[in-house]
């Protein structure tokens, strides 16, 4: 959804739109979590996954429409609410 500026290939942060009610989460692992953030803060070069990186995801998670960011350890679980509708 989300794209940031960067050479060749930029991280995207996943849509919540593309997900399901059996698969409503996404993994994003330590080397996306890291591109994501130093593509969109201009002169970034975080190593690792820490406190302002994590508030940074969780923030920029929740303004694409994830409704959850959880963290364990260096990897991040956006959960989506998908609910189904009965024609």
């Amino acid at each position: 959804m989300a794209t940031y500026g960067s050479v060749g290939r930029p991280f995207e942060l996943p849509d919540p739109n593309d997900r399901s009610p059996n698969e409503p989460h996404t993994k994003l692992e330590r080397r996306e979590i890291l591109g994501l953030y130093n593509q969109a803060n201009a002169g970034a070069d975080a190593k690792n996954v820490s406190e302002t990186v994590k508030t940074w995801l969780i923030q920029e998670g929740k303004n694409n429409g994830w409704n959850s960011v959880e963290f364990v350890e260096s990897t991040a679980i956006l959960g989506a609410n998908v609910v189904l509708q009965k024609p």
